[in-house]
């Protein structure tokens, strides 16, 4: 039996055109049996449908729509390659004709019991042939998970194989070669593209799209965890690469910074990142940069000695009220007055919503570092920082998120029920009292007007 369809009302009504044309042309009817028994005998379309001689009525309403001609005299056979073709082209292209036969018969098309039982047969032998030419032990266990308890993968796997069995086995051979050498099993990051020609030859193999691509971010998703929900689409999806050591586009993803220093993988100081901090001038740190990092420190935490190596005496330690902070902005105007007014110290500028870039930087700061975070109060702004609350939980202060400062820096600008509506999720108790503002007055209140009240460094309890 099919599987079940879920149609758009479009798709439904178009449905419902397609049979109410066909009945009115008894020929169908011949047609569409012989189709439904093909169906049932072989568990798909295909070959083609005798229909013997046909009056000259017959032969007009099949040529008139699937543009074939039958001769006046002699059998009719018609080929189900050609009915594709012509049904592409009708106004019903975007149905198939499984589709339609359901529509046209009110039922699912069903399949013989003894083609179904060899169908299910040989389906289970490729998939025991598949999971026995497999060499990584976590690959093949990440397969029978998904085919035995039907995991998230099982219904992709699935429409391969109907599609094309041998591409499909090829497919899993190339994977079960490809995630085994995964860049961050060795410590490195490479650029998608790098690792697809490394394994296939093809740049191209793990393109958006691809079932390659599908399955390897089911299976990063599996093996190092869902990608964080607050990024965008894609950025989860460029998120689960990350963790697998591979960079969708290692450039365009970045977070600005100020006053900070970088340990490569191999140890050594991050030279750039040293000269940028020297001469107090802020940068855009990479994805792709961030991926050679082992580690990121404040530049004020650490005296370098004649190797540009943080000295022992000054590398970051947790002590008790004076942990090292890194000062986070949402905006880049306040991001820009800050490090002007206050050079010593180490910041980085989310630009608005975080970037896949920003987690990333945060994520390799010592434990014993402290984040405080300053941002917009807007409905989005509170959306952002009770996301980052939620993830560095006690590591990350929300600074300054006063109604005094609210009040004094208020907007004209009034938010619309939209905006408003998403303040029902703000429910972290830091943020109760903007939260309320906001819901009060119905006007947001931007950072650029409290920088005045953003002290460097601020007074630990």
């Amino acid at each position: 039996m099919m599987e079940e369809k879920i149609f758009t009302p479009a798709q439904t009504e178009l449905l419902q055109q397609a049979v109410s044309y066909f009945k009115k042309y008894p020929v169908y009817a011949k047609l569409f049996w012989l189709m439904k028994q093909k169906y049932a005998s072989l568990g798909h379309l295909g070959g083609s449908f005798p229909l013997g001689a046909l009056s000259a009525e017959e032969r007009e309403a099949l040529l008139g729509f699937t543009g074939i001609d039958p001769e006046k005299d002699g059998a009719v056979r018609l080929p189900y390659a050609r009915l594709v073709r012509a049904l592409e082209k009708s106004k019903f292209g975007a149905l198939t004709w499984e589709a339609i036969l359901e529509q046209y018969y009110g039922l699912p098309l069903s399949i013989k019991k003894e083609t179904q039982l060899r169908q299910q047969e040989a389906k289970e032998a490729f998939w025991k042939s598949c999971l026995s030419e497999c060499r990584n032990e976590d690959v093949k266990s990440w397969l029978s998970e998904i085919l035995l308890e039907r995991k998230n993968g099982c219904r992709l796997l699935e429409k391969q194989y109907k599609t094309d069995a041998s591409g499909l086995r090829l497919l899993l051979k190339t994977l079960d070669s490809a995630l085994g050498r995964l860049p961050i099993y060795s410590g490195q990051r490479l650029l998608l593209p790098v690792f697809a020609t490394q394994i296939t030859g093809n740049p191209h193999y793990f393109d958006d799209g691809s079932a390659a691509c599908s399955l390897l971010l089911h299976y990063g998703a599996c093996r190092f965890g869902e990608a964080d929900t607050s990024l965008s689409a894609i950025e989860q999806r460029e998120s689960l690469l990350y963790q697998m050591g591979l960079l969708k586009d290692g450039l365009s993803n970045t977070c600005l910074a100020f006053g900070l220093i970088g340990r490569k993988r191999d140890g050594q100081l991050h030279e750039g990142l040293c000269g940028f901090s020297m001469e107090k001038q802020a940068l855009p740190i990479t994805l792709q940069t961030l991926g050679s990092l082992s580690q990121l420190l404040a530049a004020e935490d650490c005296r370098l000695g004649n190797d540009r190596q943080p000295l022992p005496d000054k590398a970051p330690q947790a002590v008790p009220g004076n942990a090292p902070i890194i000062y986070i902005l949402e905006n880049p105007a306040a991001f820009s007055y800050l490090t002007e007014k206050y050079p010593a110290h180490a910041f980085l500028c989310t630009s608005g919503q975080l970037t896949l870039a920003c987690y990333a930087a945060m994520d390799l700061f010592p434990e014993s570092y402290t984040f405080y975070y300053a941002g917009d109060f807007d409905p989005e702004g509170l959306q952002i920082a009770q996301g980052l609350k939620k993830r560095y939980g006690s590591r990350l202060v929300l600074w300054n998120y006063q109604k005094k400062l609210y009040l004094q820096a208020m907007s004209d600008i009034a938010l619309s029920p939209a905006r408003l509506n998403k303040l029902e999720k703000i429910e972290i108790p830091e943020l109760l009292e903007i939260r309320q503002c906001l819901l009060t007055h119905k006007r947001p209140a931007y950072q650029e007007g409290m920088l005045e009240n953003y002290l460097c460094p601020v007074n630990h309890p």
